[in-house]
């Protein structure tokens, strides 16, 4: 084949090519991002649980504004290890308590709140991230994926205040 004929052979392999390497490159971005928010997510709620079975109003180390309520620091404790992946108005914190663990499996709802000393607590997180590219809205015909993940604790023995 001579020189001539070769002409705007690379232009066509890159018309072909192109497309599926950018779409491989934004799926494995996608992936990349939405297992971030699932692991971030999993690491707050594990940290926070771990606060809240302590009984303690308030951790030392979070930023002020101190909170109001030990369920209102659970619920920053989480957003304290997802900054710039998790958006609090995306963010759903439910903590109940139960007398014990055998409590959670019977139909009657338990108290809401973090529970007193020796109550087995269920934290249950939810967020819904959005996509990062509009190939998956297209795809599934809805805008984000709603990340959930559970906790459940017994509070230590702590004194009652």
């Amino acid at each position: 084949m001579t020189r001539r004929g070769r002409r705007g052979t690379v232009l066509l392999e890159f018309a072909l090519t192109g497309p599926l390497l950018f779409a491989l490159t934004m799926t494995v971005m996608e992936g990349a991002w939405q297992a971030l928010t699932s692991s971030t997510l999993d690491i707050g709620a594990r940290e926070a649980s771990r606060f809240g079975a302590t009984g303690s109003a308030t951790p030392s180390w979070l930023p002020p504004p101190a909170p109001t309520s030990r369920e209102e620091a659970i619920r920053r404790i989480v957003l304290h290890y997802g900054p710039y992946v998790i958006d609090q108005n995306r963010l759903t914190v439910r903590v109940t308590a139960y007398a014990g663990p055998s409590a959670l499996a019977q139909p009657a709802p338990g108290t809401v709140g973090a529970g007193g000393a020796g109550e087995t607590v269920l934290y249950e997180v939810s967020y819904d991230q959005p996509f990062l590219t509009p190939f998956p809205t297209l795809l599934l015909g809805r805008s984000v994926i709603e990340h959930r993940t559970r906790m459940i604790v017994r509070n230590e023995p702590f004194p009652s205040s």
